[in-house]
Formats: structure tokens, sequence, C-alpha cells
């Protein structure tokens, strides 16, 4: 199906409330060179970066945006004669007369000629798909419930999604029947929902319908903002309208107040070869976000042959990083990513890897950013990515151009970027490496712990069965052990498949210097021989406990001696662990150096003094 017709110029107004306002927001900081004091601080919150440098560096490009809007067009009662667009669309797509397993269905050919913002090398469609959405007239009351699915649903709604899809030149298939990767660079596509109270949810609960009755659009896009985003929304419905027969959207019930962001990004490109330092500057930057105080800090990380494909960390406190605007607002979630795309693109500059801020929702009792509040968004958005580039020492010769981003010709706006950031990472690391000492050092089963984390170090990552393998425990007390340092914040777990490393370069050097301080004579080859006597001593045990019946009346002896010696000590605290110092696996210089560094605690090393009074003369 493919239509002639011209597009609409719509009449909605996408100015901004107060452009200055914005712009302020941009730049909130003081004269004396400290940015803006965090509202609603408290203590357990600290702000670990507060002065900044100023520096300009070229702005990063607008990448992936979404934005949601409400036309309050739901007739009243008495209305007979008009319906919702969302309504109209349902018509429009019941004249199809369509099977679910022939979506998407093509409503306008060739759309990359009717639209600017298309490119011309990338031919597409206008496509037209649907799928169940939550809500319904009615509930099915033995299925309703705060768990319940769709199921529960009684004659429910759909959704409508329309997209601009590429097709292959050759065979004129769309890309969803497709096993290839056709995509092109600028994305479109668009949800269409029904607002209407009388609808309720699989729980029985009804809608709630915040902006008004009508239609919702929830429109995600590339190389856009907020106001193109919404042009572009407009021009893809009036198209769909006249290639279904349907009137198109009255956009003069347009309510203003449901115009928010639901996702924004900017990126820089820069060279592969950089690509493990700037994973290494974000991690130092997620290890800072964590050590600064309460809040929610999330991130993940993926390798596949031996090579960083995608690093992310997301946040809603990167204030105590510096930066500011909105990253000051409480139940914003920002977060920082770098990634390389899969494959071998038709295009090789976009297999260089890109560096990538972008907004990732806000929790339950924050409302989405309204778009006039976009411009903002934007500049915190543009110093966290600009920022961490200069940290990561991309200079403007190490960034690299595609056909959107062209880095020597984009503006150059001065950035702050926040200063300290080697002596937080280092005070964040001092307190890791506290940990890693204290659980060397002052544990039970140090030896074990000890050559676990220096597989770690030594092989700057190791997988779970390299680790049982090498180390002879089980993957499962592997894991164990990995969980209570991850949990320290000590290390980190990287998927595809799961590989375990440090949280931050600088603290597995570091960590690696102390561990080889404690046992300098051993290496990887020690670590292996006690491997292997490991794995002999629990086929052992195995063997033993299936020989010797009477191994339960041995364990009941041995808890009635430990009980009388628990008896004569009635100072020390029962659930502690306490080990002579022929059984700890320390020397004598170790626990000497321990001590004077306050890695073990002197209340927790207990000496007899009466045999050697030409030592402890006066003690």
């Amino acid at each position: 199906m493919s239509t002639d017709a011209p597009t609409q110029t719509a009449s909605v107004s996408l100015d901004d409330a107060d452009p200055q306002q914005s712009a302020h927001m941009a730049h909130d900081y003081t004269k004396s060179g400290r940015l803006a004091p965090v509202p609603d601080e408290d203590a357990e919150h600290e702000v670990l970066l507060k002065d900044y440098d100023e520096l300009d560096y070229p702005d990063p490009i607008e990448h992936g945006h979404g934005i949601q809007a409400v036309l309050e067009d739901l007739p009243d009662e008495d209305e007979n004669d008009s319906e919702s667009f969302y309504t109209r669309l349902w018509n429009g797509w019941q004249n199809l007369d369509i099977e679910p397993e022939e979506e998407p269905v093509v409503l306008a050919e060739d759309v990359h000629n009717q639209f600017d913002w298309l490119h011309d090398d990338y031919p597409a469609h206008l496509v037209l798909s649907s799928k169940g959405w939550m809500v319904g007239r009615d509930v099915d009351d033995d299925l309703a419930g705060p768990n319940a699915g769709a199921d529960a649903l009684i004659s429910q709604y759909y959704e409508y999604n329309l997209s601009v899809m590429r097709y292959d030149e050759d065979s004129g298939k769309l890309a969803a029947d497709l096993d290839g990767n056709l995509r092109a660079p600028v994305s479109y596509q668009c949800w269409v929902q029904p607002q209407n109270e009388d609808l309720v949810r699989p729980s029985g609960d009804p809608m709630v319908c915040q902006h008004g009755e009508g239609s919702r659009f929830k429109t995600q896009t590339t190389y856009a903002g907020s106001k193109e985003s919404l042009v572009r929304t407009v021009q893809i419905t009036n198209l769909a309208a006249t290639a279904l027969g349907v009137e198109r959207p009255d956009w003069s019930t347009f309510n203003r107040d449901s115009w928010k962001v639901w996702k924004g990004e900017v990126h820089h490109r820069f060279a592969s070869e950089m690509m493990d330092a700037v994973v290494q500057r974000l991690r130092e930057a997620k290890s800072m976000l964590e050590y600064g105080g309460r809040g929610d800090v999330d991130g993940d990380g993926t390798m596949r042959e031996g090579m960083f494909v995608e690093e992310m960390v997301r946040s809603d406190r990167w204030n105590v990083l510096g930066f500011n605007a909105f990253a000051q607002r409480s139940g914003i979630e920002l977060g920082l990513k770098v990634y390389r795309i899969n494959g071998s693109p038709r295009d090789d500059r976009l297999s260089e890897p890109k560096l990538e801020a972008f907004f990732a929702g806000t929790d339950h009792d924050t409302e989405l950013p309204h778009a006039d509040e976009w411009a903002a968004l934007r500049a915190t958005l543009r110093q966290m990515a600009s920022g961490l580039a200069v940290r990561s020492g991309l200079n403007l010769g190490l960034l690299r151009e595609d056909d959107y981003y062209e880095p020597r010709d984009r503006e150059r706006i001065d950035t702050l970027v926040p200063t300290g950031w080697r002596a937080a990472v280092q005070e964040a690391n001092e307190t890791r490496l506290r940990r890693i000492l204290n659980s060397v050092y002052g544990q039970s089963g140090t030896q074990s712990k000890w050559d676990l984390l220096y597989v770690i170090a030594t092989m700057n990552g190791a997988r779970y069965e390299e680790l049982a393998e090498i180390t002879g425990f089980t993957e499962d007390y592997v894991q164990e052990m990995v969980g209570q340092f991850v949990e320290d914040d000590v290390l980190l777990r990287l998927s595809m498949p799961t590989l375990v490393v440090f949280n931050n370069e600088e603290l597995r050097l570091n960590a690696l210097d102390e561990l080889e301080a404690i046992h300098p004579d051993e290496d990887l080859k020690d670590i292996r021989e006690r491997g292997e006597q490991r794995r002999k001593d629990r086929q052992q045990a195995r063997e033993k406990r299936g020989a010797d019946a009477d191994a339960a009346d041995d364990t009941d002896a041995s808890a009635g001696d430990s009980s009388s010696a628990e008896d004569d000590d009635d100072g020390r605290d029962d659930a502690a662990n306490w080990e002579t110092f022929d059984d700890v696996l320390l020397t004598g210089e170790q626990l000497g150096a321990a001590l004077n560094r306050d890695h073990i605690d002197g209340e927790h090393v207990e000496i007899r003094t009466d045999p050697y009074p030409a030592i402890f003369t006066g003690g």
C-alpha cells in the first residue's frame, strides 16, 4: 500500500517555555570555581569531586531520543460522530484484514524519498504492526491480581507500532523478514496506545490517565532532540492515517504538559586503540560512585574474544563526581556507556567504538523531564560524556568521524571537567585494599582467598572454571568467595562468558603488590600444587566418610573437648574464630607489618607472656 499524499503541516507549538531558564540550569555553578551545592545533601552522600577545569571540547552528537505525548481526543459520550486517533488507527488496521503472522504490513513505500531526515542510501518503507497491551475492558476475577498477566484481561486492547523499516533492494523483503542485520543510521518507531480510564489493568485497577484521555504516542528515533522527535511523529502519523484512509490526528488536542522525555543519548566516537583506557576510566567512575555514599549504582561489562565490547555504569548520584544540573536532581538516573557494534558494518568507520552518556529514567516518585528541559538534560549528558573523554585521554586527534558525527566541525563547548579524579580513585581503592588485606590477614581460610585473588590479579581476569582448575576449589566455593569480594566492590563479574576481574586496573596492580608482599616466594605454580593437593584431600575425605562408620562418634567426642576449652575462656566472643600462630599462614614479620599498618586490630592478637619474662618484662 502506498500513497502520494503530501505531508500535512501541523500547527503545534514546540517552543521552549523558558529557554533562558534551561540555559541557566545547564550552567549552574558559582563564580568561585566550585560546582553549585548538591540539593538535599546528607552526611552519608559525600561529594568527592568539587573543583573543575573549564576546557573547550567538541559538542557530542545527539543519538537515540525518546518522547511521549498525549492527545486529549477521546470524544464525550454525546459526540457519536467523533473518534480518538487510537480508535481510527484500530479501525484502519481492522480494514486491512490481515493475520498476525503477516505483520508488519507496508503502509507507505520508499518513505526515504519523502522525509529529509531519512538517508537516501538506506531505502525504507513505513510499516504497521500490533501486539497486545496491558489494558482491557474488564478482568477475569479468578485471575486478576497484583502479579497477574495479560491472560487476566477480558477484551484486551492492542498497541500499534509505526516504524520506518529498511528493505532489501534486490528481493524487496523487509528487514523483519531477513536474517541479516539490515539497519539504517536514522531509525524511527512510534507506539500508539489508548488512554481511557474506563479500561482496567490485569490487577483489576482502573487505568490512570495523568494527562487526559485519548491517544498516547511513545516515540523513539535517532539523531534528534525533543522538538524534532515530535515533528517526526506528526509527519509519520499523518502519513499513516492517509495510507489507511482514516482521519488524521487532531493535533489541536495536544496536551503540552504530557510532552516528556523518556530517552536521551549523546556520544563521541573514538579510536579503537583507546577502548581499554576508556573502560578503565569508566570502572574508576563506578568505583568512586560506590565509595562516595548512599544511592543506586549499577554496572555491567561484556568481553568477546579477549576484547572489551561494552562497559556501562548507571546511577542516580553522579553529583558525587562533580557533574551538575540534572545530575544533582533526586530521582534522576543517568549513565555512561562505552561500546562497539558487532559484526562488520558496511561503513568501516562505524566499527570504531562510542562513548555515550544517556538518560536512564526516573524512580517511581519522580516524573519524567518535560521536553522543554531537554537542553538542560543534554548539557548534563554532554558534561558527562566529554568529561570522561578528557579523563580517558581522548584528544581531538583520537575522535573519529562518521556521516553524522564530525568532531572537527562540531561546535567547541566550554566543558566543566571535575578535577581531583586521581586522588578520589586512590582514596576509594585504599578502602578496597584494606578490605582485601583484612580478608587475607585476618580470617580463617586466608590462604584460599590469597590464592583466589592472586590468580585473578596475575591473569588480569579469569573464568570460574579456570579459577577452580588452578586453585583446586569447587566452582561453587569459587563463586561463593567471588560473591563476597563483589559485595565489597573489590571484584567485578563481566558477562559473555562470566569473567572475574578487579574493580579497576589501579586496584589490581596495588593488590598484586600487597599479595606478593605477603607471600613473596610464591607464584601460580605453587597455587597449582596446592590445588592438586586440595583435590586429593577432598577425594580422601570422601573415601574416609564412606569407610568410617564411627565418624559421627568421633565428631561428638571432639565437640565435647571443644566445649571444655570454650568453658576455660569466658572472656572471648563465642562467635569469633581464634587460631594459634602456628596455624595461621603468616610469618612473624608479616604479622608485625599487618599490625603496624592497622590491617589487624591489636585486640585480635593474644600472646601468652608468663613463659617469657625476659621479653615481656613489666608486661
